[in-house]
């Protein structure tokens, strides 16, 4: 009998470098790169990127170069990491709780503003009048803003930018971007804490490791609930999500960046996709 074998992680190997070069004097370069945090997930470094520290701020962990280089110098970001997801999921038939029992020290705390985010959008806040918006059952309006943020985003094809949530509402397309970000958006308009989630989504063993965002909702009874409209999946993290970073107050953290670049120094970055093997 032949027993199929699934992957339980994968070993990701991440080959990037940065290319400086300076026109007068050897320069100092502080790089700061975020790293897979251990949240529903289990992570392992195999090999560390050489000169680089390792930090933890919050929910996230990053790695900083700091270091005087040569005129002429390329800064090797080689390393190797072992990601276990741990699987978990918040069945449909389980009490999310009510929206209104939400504390309101709480929901203040996710009502910032921002260009990603504008919960002050006269445009967005005219959805708040519909109907569906006001389920104060939080199961049933994830349900609600599901079906209206497929029906809205009608052209769900990929963006050579991010275009925010208003910017997606008005064209009516985007990518799991624009899909999160309108999510977002409404939610905090609602009431109900929401954050992003940013790394890569791997549909099968043989597949390239797509870079993904999805979202997580706070329930006053479950705690923080996995929410992927852009992949119709809601309650469920799975094998195939990996967080490279957590964005709860600040919507656009690069993945990588220079800290306090100087104009007399140039930056080109050698970044290819990182390589994955299925762990079994």
């Amino acid at each position: 009998m032949i027993i199929d074998q699934y992957p339980q992680g994968w070993q990701f190997y991440h080959h990037e470098r940065l290319f400086v070069r300076a026109n007068t004097c050897a320069p100092i370069v502080r790089l700061k790169f975020f790293h897979y945090p251990s949240y529903r997930q289990s992570v392992k470094i195999i090999q560390s990127p050489v000169d680089c520290t390792l930090k933890t701020k919050g929910n996230n962990m990053f790695f900083l170069f700091h270091q005087k280089v040569r005129t002429k110098y390329a800064i090797s970001l080689e390393r190797t990491i072992e990601i276990f997801p741990i699987p978990s999921s918040v069945t449909k038939n389980k009490d999310w709780g009510e929206i209104s029992n939400i504390k309101t020290e709480i929901k203040q705390k996710y009502k910032q503003s921002s260009y990603y985010w504008p919960v002050q959008s006269s445009q967005l806040q005219n959805i708040s009048k519909e109907n569906w918006f006001a389920d104060d059952s939080l199961f049933e309006w994830v349900k609600g803003i599901g079906y209206y943020l497929i029906k809205t985003i009608k052209n769900p094809e990929k963006q050579e930018k991010r275009l925010g949530a208003e910017q997606a509402f008005l064209a009516g397309a985007g990518d799991c971007d624009e899909f999160i970000d309108l999510f977002i958006t409404l939610a905090r308009i609602r009431g109900i804490p929401c954050r992003r989630l940013t790394g890569y989504f791997i549909r099968n063993e043989k597949a390239e490791p797509e870079p993904h965002a999805w979202g997580e909702i706070q329930s006053p009874t479950l705690g923080w609930i996995p929410i992927d409209i852009a992949l119709h999946n809601i309650g469920n993290h799975t094998i195939n999500y990996v967080i490279l970073k957590i964005e709860e107050f600040n919507p656009a953290l690069p993945d990588y960046s220079i800290i306090k670049p100087s104009a007399s120094v140039q930056y080109n970055w050698e970044r290819p996709v990182p390589l994955i093997t299925p762990i079994y």
